[in-house]
């Protein structure tokens, strides 16, 4: 099945087709994250103190802006495959147009949910050749899958989990640049499934990044991780895993992960989750060493220039028709 090529703001579910049936959305641009409530973006001011960064301070949004409004939304999924037995999808971008000021709790709130959902779904689905930039989480499998694969995906400011795969359900995330997101890859149990899934991440770039954060109620401790950008906004990032209990384990090899800087949950959440690593690289640059426990098969480097080598290379490798290396000039 083809998709009409397209740019649109307006949800677009794919279902009731036949097994095994390819989705071919090659064209097909959906967009997100308009909200009259956040045009112009928050002002921020400067805040000193205990807690914040003592010397420079850091940028905190103009409140006004956010209690105007009635938080949370309704989840939100640009794109939904729904209702098939082994659905593929190809093709297909989705590019939020929130500005990338908004700290991290406004943009959960208000557009919360995956570019591409996939639901009510049985056997194994596959997303390949798709761009995802400045959504909430990037690829989301749920409930009834057996199994799930993302391939040659490229996704840019992810604001939070580039796979939410917390239905514990076993896939693939193969030859993958994620330039820029929260959090890698989400596996806590929101069903009541129990059998622990197995996670296969090979041949990916993927760089964590700090990201415009406001900090948590309730939880002050994380200030400390908040640190001001060269504009004073007060950024911090995720972590590369968010694991929980019962998350099963990992086999990662020939991957290169970047990381800055401590997760805005401390080093408690920078460790790497149970399985096998080889071959793998992790780039370094914030202070001191790696705070998380590193398994065997994963060396530590700070040299910046090996990602942004491999990360071309990438781009390099793509085909012609990638929608990464097509996108029409947006609002």
């Amino acid at each position: 099945m083809t998709v009409s090529p397209r740019v649109s703001d307006e949800q677009l579910i794919l279902s009731d087709h036949p097994a095994d049936t390819k989705l071919s959305a090659y064209g097909v641009i959906l967009l997100g994250g308009k909200s009259e409530h956040f045009n112009p973006p928050p002002s921020y001011t400067v805040l000193k103190g205990s807690g914040w960064d003592p010397e420079n301070g850091v940028g905190y949004p103009d409140t006004s802006t956010l209690e105007a409004i009635e938080l949370p939304n309704q989840e939100r999924y640009p794109l939904q495959v729904r209702d098939m037995e082994s659905p593929h999808l190809e093709g297909a971008a989705v590019i939020g147009l929130q500005s990338k000021l908004l700290p991290w709790r406004v943009v959960k709130a208000m557009w919360d949910g995956d570019a591409v959902h996939i639901k009510n779904c049985t056997g194994t689905a596959s997303v390949s050749d798709v761009y995802f930039e400045n959504v909430e989480d990037g690829l989301g499998p749920s409930d009834g899958l057996d199994y799930w694969k993302l391939e040659r995906a490229w996704m840019k400011d992810i604001r939070d989990d580039t796979v939410e795969n917390d239905s514990y359900i076993s896939g693939e995330i193969t030859n993958c640049l994620i330039d820029g997101c929260f959090v890698f890859l989400s596996t806590r149990d929101s069903s009541e499934n129990t059998t622990p899934p197995r996670t296969i991440v090979k041949d990916c770039l993927v760089r964590i990044s700090a990201q415009p954060h406001d900090g948590t109620e309730g939880r002050s401790f994380r200030n400390r991780y908040i640190k001001p950008r060269e504009d004073g906004v007060g950024v911090a990032p995720g972590m590369i895993f968010k694991w929980e209990r019962n998350a099963g384990e990992v086999e990662v090899r020939d991957t290169i992960f970047y990381m800055d800087a401590v997760s805005i949950n401390g080093v408690d959440d920078m460790i790497f989750p149970p399985g096998t690593y080889e071959n793998v690289t992790l780039i370094w640059t914030g202070p001191g060493n790696y705070p998380g426990r590193l398994p065997q098969g994963i060396t530590v480097i700070r040299d910046p220039s090996v990602w942004e080598k491999a990360r071309g290379d990438w781009i390099s490798k793509l085909p012609l028709e990638h929608p990464g290396l097509n996108l029409p000039d947006l609002p």
